[in-house]
């Protein structure tokens, strides 16, 4: 599985799994507290407290206008976020893509499938001789 960094999760949808606080900025105050289901919102960034990941986001449109943000504290236990398979799609899609950049597509596709290539090969020599002695 590759790893997620956080400026892949900035504008997706994340929901609370658990009751989640939503804290003023610094952390400390909370703001708001979101139930198990409950849509918190779009994340618009992010930012480090005390070495702690936490989510941004506006809750309404008086709060963006006015730069009072929301922030949410990282935990994956706690938090849903339902665009994740497609996130991590995008991210092998990069790898591969960059992968074919450098090494090109005939060996990109040749380091893919040669096991696959040589297995078969090895069966369908093998195949007559362990037929043939099956049936002794």
């Amino acid at each position: 599985m590759p790893n997620i960094t956080a400026d892949k999760v900035v504008n997706h949808l994340m929901y609370a799994k658990a009751n989640v606080n939503g804290y003023e900025a610094g952390g400390k105050i909370v703001k708001a507290t979101f139930k198990p289901g409950q849509l918190i919102g779009k994340v618009y960034s992010y930012i480090e407290i005390d070495n702690n990941l936490y989510w941004m986001f506006y809750l309404t449109p008086a709060d963006y206008n006015s730069f009072n943000a929301t922030y949410i504290k990282h935990d994956s236990n706690k938090l849903s976020l339902p665009d994740l398979p497609a996130i991590l799609d995008e991210i092998q899609a990069q790898k591969k893509a960059a992968i074919i950049a450098k090494d090109g597509v005939f060996s990109y596709y040749l380091q893919t499938y040669l096991p696959y290539i040589v297995g078969a090969v090895v069966v369908a020599i093998a195949l007559p001789s362990i037929v043939k002695s099956i049936k002794k």
